[in-house]
């Protein structure tokens, strides 16, 4: 976590100079409609309002949190007495620059935390003689993950207060995550790259003339996972997995606050 506050206050300079060259830009009125050409005599004209202007740096930060309850889960309802845990906490800084009017470039630095546990659980298979019990199992994980993304803006109001977005991003996450049963550490986890590309559509709201916040949900995308299991610091398992789903993913709701520059 200190690496990437570190890498973003490291980056603060860089927004300064960017900022300093968009002062001379001239003054834009946000809400303004701007012109839209037809692609073609029969296209679609979707109606365009100025809610980012070109040379506009944004430095902001997100979080997002999520826990899971046996009590309250359909899904772990399914197991018979099921008592289990589970939560997860992340915080991504972020920087961006507008390349256009309404279309900016940035980067994100994410750190997730999660944890989980397994007190106890019986699941029964087809019959009373297929069971298998578990209980006091816990596992502990981190990641790391830096992030390329493009936005893509649309202003709502002629007052340039309300917008809508959607992210095109591409990810790099590096994870550890480790178990223990018990009261004993056990010397088995798992280390996992991961390389992402997702699409996150999103509400962004000027609450000063300088300060938004959004909110935004991951719909899914294409990935690739490489999974290798360790233990006393060698290999016994490996796998490999990649992917392509589209679906409302709600692990991936983020809440986040940005200052404009």
């Amino acid at each position: 976590m200190r690496k990437i506050i570190a890498i973003f206050i490291a980056l603060l300079p860089l927004a300064g100079t960017l900022s300093a060259k968009g002062r001379e830009r001239e003054t834009r009125i946000m809400g303004t409609p701007m012109s839209v050409q037809d692609t073609s005599s029969n296209g679609r004209r979707l109606a365009q309002r100025l809610f980012i202007s070109k040379g506009e740096v944004g430095l902001g930060v997100s979080f997002s949190y999520l826990d899971i309850d046996s009590n309250n889960s359909d899904v772990l309802m399914l197991l018979q007495n099921c008592n289990a845990y589970a939560k997860t906490f992340s915080v991504a800084p972020m920087i961006s620059y507008a390349v256009r009017d309404n279309k900016a470039i940035g980067v994100r630095f994410k750190y997730t935390t999660s944890s989980g546990n397994i007190s106890d659980s019986d699941l029964s298979l087809l019959s009373e003689d297929l069971t298998l019990n578990v209980e006091d199992i816990r596992a502990s994980g981190n990641t790391y993950q830096t992030a390329v993304f493009y936005r893509s803006c649309m202003g709502l109001d002629d007052k340039g207060r309300f917008g809508l977005f959607t992210d095109v991003q591409l990810a790099y996450t590096h994870g550890r995550t480790s178990f223990s049963y018990g009261d004993v550490g056990l010397n088995a986890y798992t280390l996992s790259d991961k390389l992402k590309l997702s699409l996150h559509p999103g509400l962004e709201v000027f609450v000063m003339n300088n300060i938004s916040m959004n909110v935004s949900i991951g719909i899914g995308g294409a990935r690739y996972t490489n999974i290798r299991c360790m233990e006393d610091g060698h290999i016994t398992g490996r796998r490999n997995a990649g992917n392509a789903r589209f679906y409302l993913d709600v692990t991936d709701i983020r809440i986040g606050v940005t200052i404009h520059i």
